[in-house]
């Protein structure tokens, strides 16, 4: 199946970003935006974190031209966002981790006036995400929800196409619709996929049904930098809700709704600090949910090299215990288990549980999780039943892994 991302629209947006990065004005708002995340961490910063701290910014700073490609509301574009740094087409595309980022969501992103109306035409390619959200954002941040439809969920024909319409009135009985208020800046779409090897982003295709004059390249870039310079105090904020938990702590899942991010989504958050012979064991109910996965962050709040490494497992690459949770195992060695996750040599890690598309009825207890810090050496007492692979086999697992992440990056 031809990858629904590798379109026109794509490949030009990513153009403009390497356009934007070669403008002097581009490196000042990075510099600038550097200053302001330094003074914020102030001296609370790890040791040996520092060498890092560049490619943070620089990534920072990407995801915002990213936006900039996509904001203009009068000609929209779907434009994937977050990634690690791929090449195809004959060109690099760099590194726009940040904020968290989920390395199971292809992250897309299209400009909407408020006033304007706008269709989506979708389709449903071999096999359909676990959980797809579009969601209407206020900001540049994409904190702040207007409304959002999810699949499962929306009405699909079918030969898997489906229609998604977007204006300022009210539904009044249509399906698949989508209200915006006077603050709407962005289409904000998460397809998150459980199963990297099978499931492929919806193919997505967006239009303006009324007429407004473009904006230009210029004008885009100018409000992308702002805003990326005002918003380091709003994801200060976000990378404070793991730190500023105690050290080896997740909390028990809540619902994100009044904090920012995918408001039907539940999250457990936490704050690791494991020397090399400790290891920190998760156990966590999938609860029914569409999509569930565990994911490490490193202390920047980007995810720690996915296409490379098991930082991260979903309920559907784990393998399961006979009570139907998930224990995974996060360690700096390989402990020889199956649901290993790698912390790529980082002792400073900020993990998260997410669950998404959680049914009504609790499943068990619904979404929880238990935590225990413990020595290395002692791995095998506390997982006496959890499935153990060789070398030969981690290695092929990693291998396989890195050709299911490919499919993200093969134009």
């Amino acid at each position: 199946m031809a990858n629904p991302i590798a379109n026109a629209g794509q490949l030009a947006a990513e153009e403009e970003v390497r356009q934007m990065w070669t403008l002097p004005q581009t490196r000042a708002a990075r510099d600038i935006a550097a200053g302001h995340w330094r003074v914020a961490h102030g001296d609370d910063i790890p040791p040996g974190l520092l060498d890092s701290f560049d490619d943070a910014m620089d990534g920072w700073v990407t995801n915002y031209l990213f936006k900039a490609t996509a904001i203009d509301p009068a000609a929209p574009r779907l434009v994937r966002n977050f990634m690690p740094t791929y090449r195809w087409n004959g060109a690099d595309v760099p590194d726009a981790r940040m904020g968290g980022d989920n390395p199971d969501n292809c992250y897309r992103l299209a400009g909407i006036a408020p006033d304007g109306r706008y269709r989506i035409s979708g389709r449903i390619l071999d096999s359909r995400p676990a959980h797809v959200s579009f969601t209407l954002v206020e900001n540049w941040g994409t904190s702040i929800t207007v409304a959002t439809l999810e699949l499962p969920g929306i009405a699909v024909e079918a030969d898997g196409s489906f229609t998604i319409t977007i204006d300022a009135e009210a539904s009044n009985g249509r399906p698949n619709h989508l209200t915006s208020t006077p603050r709407s800046k962005f289409l904000f779409i998460r397809d998150s996929l459980m199963d990297w090897s099978r499931e492929t982003p919806l193919d997505l295709h967006i239009e303006r049904l009324d007429a407004a004059p473009a904006l230009g390249l210029e004008e885009r870039l100018d409000e992308a930098l702002r805003r990326m310079r005002e918003d380091v105090p709003l994801y200060y904020w976000f990378f404070r809700l793991s730190t500023g938990k105690p050290v080896n702590t997740m909390v028990q899942p809540v619902r994100v709704a009044g904090y920012g991010g995918l408001i039907t989504q539940a999250s457990s958050l936490g704050h690791f600090h494991l020397e090399d012979d400790q290891a920190a064991i998760v156990r966590f109910d999938p609860a029914g949910a569409c999509y569930n996965s565990f994911q490490m962050a490193m202390w920047w709040y980007r995810s720690i090299d996915p296409h490379r490494i098991q930082s991260g497992l979903t309920a559907a690459q784990a393998e399961p215990n006979a009570d139907g949770t998930i224990s995974v195992v996060v360690s700096a060695r390989d402990p020889g288990i199956a649901n290993w996750v790698d912390t790529g040599g980082l002792k400073n890690l900020l993990p998260m549980i997410r669950w998404q598309g959680i049914p009504a009825a609790h499943v068990r207890e619904g979404p929880r999780h238990w935590l225990d810090i413990v020595p290395f050496a002692e791995i095998d007492q506390h997982v006496p039943d959890a499935t153990r692979i060789d070398a030969v086999e981690r290695e092929r697992r990693i291998a396989q892994r890195r050709r299911d992440w490919d499919r993200r990056t093969t134009a």
